[in-house]
């Protein structure tokens, strides 16, 4: 099911600072340059990826892709499980999109549980390649899914959005603190607002976390942003690095029933596999300590 979503003088004040652009200087123009040690330090967890039968979609990925201009009966959806979670997550892919589902899947799976318990479903969209985050769904255009800095940085704004971490990263005093003491941020990204510099602050925490020889090592003047991504992972934990299990916080939408689900029941009964279809399920089997049903709606978009 959706959040409730509820408003108040805190919720404004994060949509407010979250967008307002920023006046320091980047400290280079873009975190390519981090992408090699992310991909090839964040270890890769097993999966187990299964297709739902067609005419079935979250509710989510049908709204938001028609949003995008595309029809629901041409995603297929798949259940990604991982080794580390016992509820999969769902994946809406559209059938142009030129990253596949392996791609797609493998990439997620190096981003933290910590951080993948954050996310609701993801979308895999073709097109110029873009990204977005809106009420913890994530949506990767064009070769984005198969990045997982992107993926990451979609991820960041969930963290920030549902205050992952006990706050609002973006409109917190001990960020914006942090922001003050620093010199700069991290790349032009950045400077668009104060959500966009917290997740491009989270791309350099989890390399800084992860890399050996951190963030110091690729970058010499690491210090014009210390406070700022050094803040991000003092109130982050461990939530940066590998390990541990899921503790899911967001609820998968419910599913829609397309004309073609009909169809697809009628087929199979002909060929004797009526008793091994089912209908699609999305509640969670696990028991999870703080699923989020009330929260401040958000989206960014982002164009590469």
């Amino acid at each position: 099911m959706r959040g409730i979503f509820t408003f108040s003088a805190a919720s404004a004040l994060f949509l407010t600072l979250a967008r307002a652009e920023l006046d320091k200087p980047a400290l280079t123009s873009d975190l390519d340059y981090l992408l090699e040690g992310n991909a090839n330090n964040l270890p890769t967890v097993n999966s187990h990826i299964a297709v739902w039968p067609s005419g079935y979609i979250p509710k989510d990925c049908q709204d938001l892709g028609s949003g995008e201009g595309y029809n629901a009966s041409d995603f297929e959806v798949y259940e990604v499980t991982y080794d580390d979670c016992a509820d999969p997550w769902l994946f809406c892919r559209h059938r142009d999109v030129e990253v596949d589902i392996a791609t797609a899947a493998e990439t997620f799976s190096k981003l933290p549980v910590k951080v993948r318990d954050w996310v609701r479903q993801i979308l895999l969209m073709p097109g110029a390649n873009s990204a977005f985050a809106i009420n913890g769904n994530v949506a990767f255009f064009g070769t984005t899914g198969s990045n997982v800095d992107v993926m990451i940085h979609e991820s960041a704004h969930g963290l920030d959005g549902f205050a992952a971490f006990g706050e609002n990263l973006s409109s917190s005093d001990g960020f914006l603190a942090a922001y003050d003491a620093d010199t700069h941020v991290p790349d032009n990204y950045a400077r668009s607002s104060q959500a966009e510099n917290v997740a491009q602050n989270t791309v350099v925490a989890v390399y800084d976390k992860n890399v050996p020889g951190g963030f110091p090592g690729v970058q010499e003047q690491y210090t014009a942003i210390l406070n700022q991504y050094s803040y991000i992972q003092d109130k982050a934990g461990d939530a940066l690095v590998p390990g541990g299990t899921c503790d899911r916080h967001l609820e998968n939408s419910e599913i829609v029933v397309l004309s073609s689900a009909a169809n697809t029941t009628v087929s199979r009964a002909r060929r004797g596999m009526a008793a091994r279809w089912k209908v699609p399920q999305t509640e969670f089997k696990g028991e999870y300590s703080n699923v989020v049903k009330e929260f401040v709606p958000f989206r960014f978009k982002e164009e590469f």
